[in-house]
């Protein structure tokens, strides 16, 4: 078997919803610390189906942008 240029590609696309969502976590609030634990477990222990159910169920649980 030989190695394709799209190969890297095929891995990285599912993961793409996952490496969202943990920034999106990481850069709003929520209501306590422990919903936004909770969020990243989530997505960090089911890496692309955790990505999909934080984009259409958790998304909208986040406060706003955290001022840095």
């Amino acid at each position: 078997m030989s190695f394709a240029w799209w190969h890297p590609l095929a891995a990285l696309v599912p993961m793409l919803p996952s490496f969202w969502s943990i920034w999106h976590i990481w850069d709003h609030e929520f209501a306590t610390p422990q919903q936004r634990a909770l969020w990243l477990v989530l997505v960090v222990f089911l890496p692309v189906l955790g990505g999909i159910i934080y984009i259409f169920a958790g998304r909208g649980k986040a406060r706003g942008k955290i001022q840095r």
